[in-house]
């Protein structure tokens, strides 16, 4: 018999916690309602006892968006000044990343990428192209409780000064062979060297999955 573990778990809580939430979308019975409303607090309470999250910050991250379920995107702004890339230091972790975070609703994924980038490095940037979209669990070790599509976006620099924001302490390029220590929750290292050789050999097509 195969042996059960987190990940298997995890797979399984987001499963219920799908069927749930596209059931309270369509269902108009009431013990339907009810149903699926147990089979919301099932999911949490898995989730609850594989992960370190709180119980109830998943219940807010997990289930505020009714209706049928479907992946959340992340943006990243991949910036190269003079063979450097661009690096904002987190508050959160005290570790590196590419400037970028969740997509909001109503704008468009360029937009995203001028805003996350001007609001954690103090840059303006111009969006040139994408060089790859990524199921972001897959190259996690922990993966989130939910899905995410991980958008990598090349950007240029036409204006601004590096300033750090609410969210960032340091803004720095380095040297691709000499990248300080990454907020791997948020992108690795595999993932920038895959960028910075995107970047670099522009008849390569852009990477997706």
């Amino acid at each position: 018999m195969k042996k059960e573990t987190p990940k298997h778990w995890l797979e399984i809580a987001k499963k219920i916690n799908s069927i749930a939430q596209t059931g309270l979308t369509f269902t108009k019975d009431k013990f339907d309602k009810e149903r699926y409303e147990e089979l919301l607090e099932l999911s949490m309470h898995i989730l609850n006892n594989i992960t370190d999250i709180d119980f109830n910050k998943l219940d807010f991250v997990f289930n505020r968006d009714v209706g049928y379920q479907t992946p959340k995107v992340g943006i990243r702004a991949v910036v190269i000044r003079e063979d450097k890339i661009l690096l904002v230091k987190e508050r959160m972790d005290n570790k590196w990343s590419l400037p970028g975070g969740y997509a909001d609703t109503g704008m468009t994924p360029s937009e995203i990428a001028i805003s996350e980038v001007k609001e954690e490095s103090g840059y303006d940037v111009k969006p040139i192209r994408i060089l790859g979209i990524i199921d972001y669990n897959k190259y996690q070790e922990q993966p989130f409780p939910f899905d995410v599509y991980q958008l990598f976006m090349e950007c240029e620099i036409i204006g601004g000064k590096a300033e750090t924001g609410i969210e960032t302490s340091d803004v720095q390029f380095f040297s691709i062979d000499k990248l300080p220590e990454l907020s791997e929750r948020r992108v690795t290292p595999q993932q920038i060297l895959k960028m910075y050789e995107l970047y670099k050999n522009r008849h390569i097509a852009p990477i997706f999955d």
